[in-house]
């Protein structure tokens, strides 16, 4: 069967949704959040590697296509064998692992406020990687191995994390330090601040002081805030 070419990604998850009876059957067989496949379908997010793989395995469409929308949907028995298959998007991860690229743990379903909060629950594992430079990760100090992605969702560290903005966050930096950001958690809640040590607690500052006073925690509630790491780069969007 032949499926009319698309750029737009989400579009073609949109179109495997639906054959597959919708979001929630999609999150049972592929084994991905509903949030997740939620910011595909917006277009804010791409899948990983491995998720392209079990997308193109539960669904029935050619990696090649899922990625890149060309060539037939449905696979055939003229097409080469799954496992010699090197499709495109395989091939420019290929290429960017020997250039010196390596791939970062990304938690897309984790809500990290840059605002009065976020509430999350069970979750604690990756659900997708994002690519980095090695010469990036070099000039920064940190190890692939100590990083993970996570996005801001809010507008209280204007100007300097937009909302949506990808951050990279060393994870084995959690002494806080000077004026750094970091993001912390509280429960189930979790923000990404500057973080102040007071004589009584822990003050967690936004950038965006006129919207957004700090957050005093004291008490009890300061020794349970747990620090997850120190944000060491930002990515804007550019639209």
């Amino acid at each position: 069967m032949q499926y009319q070419n698309q750029d737009n990604f989400p579009e073609r998850i949109e179109y495997l949704v639906d054959k597959l009876n919708g979001p929630s059957e999609f999150a049972r067989k592929t084994g991905v959040t509903l949030s997740t496949i939620t910011r595909w379908r917006k277009g804010e997010a791409d899948p990983s590697r491995s998720n392209l793989v079990k997308i193109a395995e539960v669904t029935g469409v050619s990696i090649e296509w899922l990625a890149t929308g060309k060539i037939k949907e449905e696979k055939t028995t003229e097409e080469k064998p799954a496992g010699s298959l090197v499709s495109r998007a395989f091939e420019r991860m290929q290429a960017m692992l020997e250039e010196g690229v390596s791939m970062i743990d990304s938690y897309s379903s984790i809500n990290v406020s840059a605002g009065f909060g976020s509430f999350n629950e069970g979750i604690t594992q990756p659900d997708g990687q994002e690519p980095y430079s090695d010469e990036l990760l070099t000039s920064l100090g940190v190890k692939a191995d100590n990083c993970a992605v996570f996005w801001a969702n809010g507008n209280s560290m204007l100007p300097t994390i937009n909302n949506y903005d990808q951050m990279l966050v060393d994870l084995s930096r959690k002494e806080i330090q000077g004026d750094r950001i970091y993001l912390v958690q509280n429960g189930e809640s979790v923000w990404v601040k500057r973080v102040k040590m007071e004589w009584d607690g822990i003050s967690l500052i936004s950038d965006n002081k006129e919207e957004y006073p700090p957050i005093s925690i004291t008490g009890e509630n300061a020794q349970n805030l747990q620090i997850i790491g120190q944000v060491v780069h930002i990515g804007h969007s550019l639209i």
